[in-house]
């Protein structure tokens, strides 16, 4: 079906409604928190009029609300400001960091969708029997974990004890130096793919697989059970019954005519769960040292780096947003009676 103009330039200007009021809670929060930015700005031994230099650089001696109206000009230029930790414009830090959470989400909501719908289904087939009984056994659990707790767990048995898995990092900076290896689009399966670097390929692939999983328990769990949830109401309407009464094979009805029934709902709660995924990326990447905005941002607020955690969160808000709304067109695709 077409993709209704209307519908996403309506979005497009809800956006920007939600990206201000971000920008101007997250501006408000960060003002409270007792610190002095200016001092790590003029570093460790500054002298005091060195300190006062950078109170007026940084527009810290102007009232608040001159202080937001400042950085909402420059936001909406492009300008970001510049990291007070890493003196390095934001925008770029955030873009940099965000490949490698990028990678990181899509890699465990496919691991999260290709065994989380299946495990559903499964569960809806055999319902009410012991395997049955597993399965809402195994999804209640991984749904309750805490996943920074899963992480360390996952670090200490297959990191450390087992030693079958990196425990830390994104790549070997050995295998990179070795092998020369350069960034393309910052997805360094990809890129590895394209140089035909193999060697990058394979480490890389080991060390995303660790924190990979840990991330998919949520939205694993959270399909699965919602598939079984609708894949249960689906397999008793009217026309399951006559496919069933035609002789067709199980296989072809349970995976070709009732999952599609299924799908609609489940990629609208796997997209709503986005946000939750995201902020236990934060804690995976904290636990793996796995360099993402989520380690970007905490670095930053540890350091009272205003402009960076203020920018992490707005590129968070912006990409939920954007999640959301491919969500929506997914769903109208899929379920022709949703209209946009």
């Amino acid at each position: 079906m077409p993709i209704n103009r209307e519908y996403l330039v309506k979005r497009l200007l809800l956006l920007i409604f939600v990206v201000i009021g971000v920008l101007f809670m997250t501006f408000i929060i960060t003002r409270v928190i007792p610190a002095r930015p200016e001092l790590l700005w003029a570093g460790p031994h500054a002298t005091i009029e060195q300190i006062k230099k950078a109170r007026e650089q940084l527009n810290l001696d102007k009232p608040p609300h001159i202080q937001f109206i400042l950085y909402l000009q420059d936001f909406f230029l492009g300008n970001w400001g510049v990291s007070w930790r890493t003196r390095s414009p934001i925008l770029t830090d955030v873009l940099s960091s965000l490949t490698a959470t990028l990678e990181l989400i899509i890699v465990a909501f496919a691991i999260a969708f290709i065994l989380g719908v299946p495990f559903g289904v499964v569960a809806a087939v055999k319902k009410y029997t012991w395997i049955d009984d597993l399965a809402r056994i195994i999804t209640v659990i991984g749904a309750s974990i805490p996943v920074f707790w899963l992480a360390l767990i996952a670090q200490l048995v297959f990191g450390t004890w087992l030693g079958i898995l990196p425990s830390a990092k994104r790549v070997d900076e050995w295998v990179v130096i070795v092998t020369g290896f350069k960034q393309i689009t910052g997805f360094y399966l990809i890129d590895s793919l394209i140089q035909g670097n193999f060697m990058v390929f394979i480490d890389s692939l080991k060390h995303i697989i660790l924190p990979a999983v840990v991330l998919a328990s949520y939205p694993f769990c959270l399909s699965a059970r919602m598939t079984r949830a609708v894949m249960m109401e689906v397999l008793t309407e009217p026309h399951v019954r006559s496919l069933v009464a035609w002789g067709l094979p199980q296989r072809t009805i349970f995976f070709k005519y009732s999952l599609r029934n299924t799908l609609a709902p489940v990629i609208a709660s796997i997209g709503l769960s986005f946000g939750y995924t995201i902020v236990g990326a934060f804690m995976v990447e904290l636990v793996f040292v796995w360099p993402g905005i989520g380690f970007y941002a905490a670095m930053s607020l540890l350091s009272f780096d205003y402009p960076a955690v203020i920018g992490c969160v707005v590129i968070v808000a912006i990409f939920y947003c954007i999640i959301n709304t491919v969500v929506d067109v997914i769903h109208s695709v899929i379920d022709p009676r949703v209209k946009l």
